[in-house]
């Protein structure tokens, strides 16, 4: 799998769910010519990832790893659920998806 950028905490200065981690991702895809379109955020917290990410305005995949627990384990509940438009519950899972999008 080839990724289009990869933007980690240090490079940026700030961590999920910091707007400014969002801000400084898509300004630098923007020059790259991908938009939000094109993007789709994979993360596990509703609230570190998917909160942001719908303030954001971009698709996301939720990887649902506590799908057999419940609760939010170490992360906070956020105060509205996010929308995802994907779940799995692991990254495996995701991968076996888009090979098999691929293969049809």
């Amino acid at each position: 799998m080839e990724f289009d950028a990869v933007y980690a905490a240090e490079d940026i200065g700030s961590y999920n769910p910091s707007a400014r981690n969002f801000v400084y991702k898509l300004a630098q895809l923007d020059r790259r010519g991908i938009g939000k379109v094109d993007i789709l955020h994979t993360g596990q917290s509703m609230f570190h990832d998917h909160g942001p990410v719908d303030a954001h305005g971009l698709a996301n995949c939720w990887i649902y790893r506590r799908h057999e627990k419940e609760g939010f384990g170490a992360t906070v509940r956020p105060d509205e659920m996010p929308t995802y438009e994907f779940v799995f519950h692991g990254m495996a899972d995701l991968v076996d998806a888009q090979k098999a999008d691929l293969a049809a």
